[in-house]
């Protein structure tokens, strides 16, 4: 539905091997997409480790992603990705994974009371 609105637009940018889940004109073209007029632009990273911190250089607000369980839940609460979180919001909180997205929420808030507020 988002990339057939007339005031949106969607442009994949892979990253090539960049490190810090940008492509390395990523920031250029969230520059051009408010020069042209769009007040909110939206920037999708995947795969971001805990030293891949490069997107927060090119954003207002950056919402973290994590899912439920997954081993260590708590590995990225490690100095890094999560550290920098405006929000972290765990995802697929339903059915049979609400159990496990209700104990990593637990487990994140717990820890990020240990975080300097920035």
């Amino acid at each position: 539905e988002l990339s057939r609105h007339d005031r949106a637009f969607v442009r994949p940018s892979p990253n090539r091997g960049t490190l810090g889940g940008l492509a390395a004109y990523t920031n250029d073209a969230v520059t051009l997409c408010q020069s042209a007029g769009y007040e909110l632009v939206l920037v999708e990273t995947v795969g971001l480790g805990q030293s891949e911190i490069e997107i927060c250089e090119g954003v207002d607000m950056l919402l973290l992603l994590v899912p439920p369980g997954g081993g260590d839940s708590l590995q990225g609460a490690k100095k890094g990705i999560v550290e920098l979180a405006s929000m972290l919001v765990v995802n697929k909180a339903d059915g049979n994974l609400l159990p496990a997205a209700r104990t990593t929420a637990a487990d994140y808030e717990a820890a990020i009371r240990f975080f300097r507020h920035r």
